[in-house]
């Protein structure tokens, strides 16, 4: 019972000393006291208080490498989704392009043909050729030519299926196309695909006047095959000595490897 009282009293002491000691702080009355305490805890304190900052330190720092390792993940997968969609765009609009400028061609040419798509390449290393998403149910038939803008020639169908096609390139070796040239004496010969690589126009007579520039055009002499569809420019001659022929490399006017949309004319020929 005694020490209990005794601990009772010591409290109420501390307690009132508590008091007193904010009292006398608040009437400045402390300052030489405090500042002595603090001239004497300094040395000790200060030791602390580098470890604690150097600990918080070291979290803010491995919280702040987090958000930033997780911002940065994030930033890189927009780029990557809006690159994509960037591709998606531009692919999308060249071959609506594509396809409206083959649209206006046939309009003023008063041509008929099939829009296609191109959906695939024949897997066969030695053969240059694409494979298209329209067959024989929407009007294909085979030997009809392929345009693209401005009534480009650049291949022909060789293959057809209910709902696909296999189209030859001109560069390929298999392709013949009659063709004549563009100048004062509307010379004829055969563009030649030469192995996916380049084409020329064989069978020209030598005492013909070729020259490089020239525009070679397809002759009308397939039937189904209209005249005037463009092939390329005349890039360079060469014959040999004791040869009645001279030959022409022939620059295509597109790149028929980077098609994607093309125009499968139609042809009376079948009607």
């Amino acid at each position: 019972m005694f020490n209990f009282f005794r601990s009772i009293r010591l409290s109420v002491i501390l307690l009132a000393v508590v008091i007193l000691l904010i009292f006398l702080h608040y009437l400045s009355l402390l300052g030489p006291v405090e500042n002595l305490f603090i001239r004497i805890l300094t040395p000790i304190q200060r030791p602390f208080y580098s470890m604690g900052a150097s600990i918080n330190n070291f979290y803010f720092k491995i919280t702040s490498n987090k958000n930033y390792q997780t911002e940065s993940q994030r930033l890189n997968e927009e780029v990557k989704r809006l690159t994509i969609e960037n591709a998606q765009l531009k692919s999308s609009l060249e071959e609506k392009i594509s396809a409206l400028n083959q649209k206006n061609y046939l309009a003023s040419s008063s041509l008929e043909g099939i829009s296609a798509k191109v959906i695939g390449k024949n897997p066969e290393p030695n053969l240059q050729a694409i494979i298209l998403d329209k067959g024989s149910n929407d009007g294909v038939r085979e030997n009809l030519p392929l345009i693209t803008e401005n009534g480009i020639l650049v291949g022909k169908i060789s293959k057809v299926r209910s709902n696909s096609s296999e189209a030859i390139m001109i560069n390929d070796s298999r392709s013949r196309i009659a063709a004549l040239i563009q100048n004062d004496s509307k010379t004829q010969g055969v563009v030649v695909g030469q192995h996916g690589l380049s084409l020329t126009m064989e069978l020209i007579a030598k005492n013909e006047p070729v020259k490089e520039g020239d525009l070679v055009v397809t002759s009308g002499l397939e039937p189904t095959i209209p005249r005037g569809l463009v092939i390329g420019k005349i890039n360079r001659i060469f014959s040999e000595a004791n040869s009645s022929f001279q030959t022409a490399g022939i620059q295509p006017l597109v790149r028929v490897d980077s098609l994607i949309i093309v125009t499968i004319l139609k042809s009376n020929y079948y009607d």
